[in-house]
């Protein structure tokens, strides 16, 4: 009886947006985004005239060019985590969050804990988006 009582109650959480039993399993495998989007609210950005596949796509290119390990690539979303940034420690996380603009544009932002991979990736990832596409 107790065990069908828990069995239930643990699938009612999961289902209802219990946020802690969701990303629990995503926290201890490393592939939660919550620690990147807290740290949009110092992002750096750029915005471009082009199309939102267009910019993710060239935005991967880009990434793996610059030998940065893709960690998590999610067009639908339009999130990609890098990792493996020169100067950094190796586990540093910089969130790409790509988004569409209200006035046609694609906006290409940049979060991460740690100021210095940011930078890093923004100094070359803004440089080359800006080669392929004109800024807004």
């Amino acid at each position: 009886m107790f065990n069908r009582i828990s069995i239930i109650t643990l699938f009612c959480f999961s289902l209802c947006g219990c946020a802690s039993v969701v990303d629990a399993p995503k926290n201890i495998l490393g592939f939660s985004r919550r620690a990147l989007v807290a740290a949009k609210e110092n992002s750096s950005y750029q915005v471009y005239e082009a199309s939102l596949s267009d910019v993710f796509s060239a935005t991967v290119e880009v990434l793996e060019k610059a030998k940065y390990d893709i960690f998590t690539k999610d067009e639908i979303r339009g999130f990609i985590a890098v990792m493996g940034i020169p100067g950094v420690v190796s586990t540093t996380e910089v969130g790409v969050f790509i988004s569409e603009t209200g006035g046609g544009g694609v906006r290409v932002e940049l979060s991460s804990r740690s100021t210095p991979a940011k930078r890093a990736v923004a100094a070359i990832l803004f440089s080359r988006l800006s080669e392929k596409f004109k800024k807004i």
